[in-house]
């Protein structure tokens, strides 16, 4: 990576040099037929990093991670496929669930799947599921 020019103190381009070095390797060990997805959700501000999936989970086993990290059930689901912010594809709660996630494109490590929650009675709004202290 090339030093920022914006950047000229040379302790903080030591650390942002130390973070960055193996960006382009990041993913190197990370078997074939494993995939890292990110998820997201509409009630809530958390954020879950490179979850693991199989690219041949099916579409159910992903709304059941979904449904333990949010608390939004399956059958109120309405997924979003993303990439840098653009949503590459949407999957309605409708959509049967046995199709494999390679069927819909969650081929590629650090995909955005964001979770719309169609519940009106979710107990996520209000972001009743961030502050657990």
């Amino acid at each position: 990576n090339p030093p920022n020019p914006a950047i000229r103190n040379k302790d903080l381009l030591a650390i942002r040099a130390y973070i960055t070095a193996k960006d382009a390797t990041q993913y190197q060990d990370v078997h074939p037929s494993t995939v890292l997805l990110d998820l997201t959700h509409s009630n809530l501000i958390q954020r879950h990093i490179e979850i693991r999936f199989d690219k041949h989970d099916t579409l159910d086993r992903l709304r059941q991670r979904i449904h333990q990290k949010t608390g939004t059930s399956p059958g109120f689901q309405h997924l979003q496929i993303k990439s840098a912010g653009q949503i590459l594809l949407e999957i309605p709660p409708s959509v049967e669930d046995h199709y494999q996630l390679g069927y819909f494109g969650l081929e590629h490590h650090g995909l955005e799947v964001h979770c719309i929650d169609l519940n009106p009675y979710s107990a996520s709004r209000g972001g009743q599921f961030e502050d657990v202290s």
